[in-house]
């Protein structure tokens, strides 16, 4: 802890790193200015006339000082907070994280937060977070961001309670990966393209329905592979029964079907609407990158949206 210090150590919002006081900073608001003014006149006074009264309020009021550092200090040492962030978070749109103090104390908190989307250095930066044991969460509204992995955040803190005198602040900051999808673009989509330029094996089996044969996924039963095929070959394929004989292939999305110099940031804006837009339908897709291939597998969606954030 230091006196008028701008800059104290940043403490990691992860659930289970508490602010220590060596973590926050003291400063004198325009009260506690007055206030140490006066104390500095009446010490002079007392000095110079002899006064024990002035004496006695000057170690009041400092003592006054005293119990509102210790007090605000209190305020926020040992708190420990988390995020918890929303499933998906798309570009263009405000993020809005969950913050949550992990705070087994009975007692009731006062803090403030600056959470101004754009900072003025006036009172309207800060906004107010009770934290009581049935009031832990706290709605942290972020400015719309980039598509890509969130940058690291820092959120400042500060304390005031209980008289007013001296701001207690401190920092966190957040460093978890968090992925900002790109913005849907809805457009025409191209014409739809199966997952494989050939058509898969069609084969016959004894007392079953026919079968295709379709590149080996790491998801598939071992029952399900073509084990016979593989002795012959050397390829591992896995074994799809349908009803009929018309085999219905994943769709295929790919950077590929866009004309040459389609920027990346439009093409997987692009890429996304049309893997929510078959994610939607619940029909079966593949997404093709450059050098990268999702196949059709549980958690596709979310899968397929983390690459083309990261992309």
């Amino acid at each position: 802890m230091w006196l008028l210090s701008e800059a104290p150590v940043p403490t990691l919002i992860d659930g289970h790193t508490p602010l220590r006081a060596r973590s926050v900073r003291v400063n004198l608001t325009r009260m506690g200015w007055g206030m140490v003014i006066a104390c500095i006149l009446l010490w002079i006074m007392a000095v110079n006339y002899q006064v024990n009264v002035a004496y006695a309020l000057v170690f009041w009021l400092l003592g006054i000082l005293l119990f509102g550092a210790l007090a605000g200090i209190r305020q926020l040492t040992g708190i420990v907070l988390t995020i918890e962030p929303q499933p998906e978070y798309y570009a263009g749109k405000e993020c809005v994280l969950t913050l949550r103090a992990c705070d087994s104390c009975k007692r009731t908190r006062w803090l403030w937060l600056q959470t101004a989307q754009e900072i003025t250095g006036t009172a309207s930066d800060w906004e107010l977070w009770t934290i009581t044991p049935e009031n832990t969460d706290f709605l942290w509204t972020l400015p719309p961001q980039k598509r890509g992995i969130l940058p690291r955040l820092l959120l400042a803190g500060a304390s005031m309670a209980p008289f007013g005198l001296l701001m207690i602040k401190t920092q966190w900051e957040f460093t978890d990966e968090v992925i900002i999808f790109p913005e849907p673009v809805e457009h025409t989509s191209p014409i739809a393209c199966n997952s494989d330029d050939e058509p898969g094996t069609l084969i016959s089996l004894s007392g079953q329905d026919p079968a295709y044969l379709l590149p080996h996924q790491n998801t598939t039963s071992l029952r399900q592979i073509a084990w016979k095929h593989y002795a012959k070959t050397g390829n591992l394929l896995d074994k799809y029964f349908e009803q009929g004989g018309k085999r219905v292939q994943p769709l295929l999305i790919s950077y590929r079907d866009y004309p040459p110099g389609t920027s990346v940031e439009k093409m997987a804006s692009m890429m996304c609407y049309r893997v929510l837009a078959a994610d939607a339908s619940g029909e079966k897709y593949v997404l093709e990158l450059p050098r990268q291939r999702y196949e059709a597998t549980t958690g596709q969606r979310i899968k397929c949206l983390n690459a083309l954030g990261r992309w």
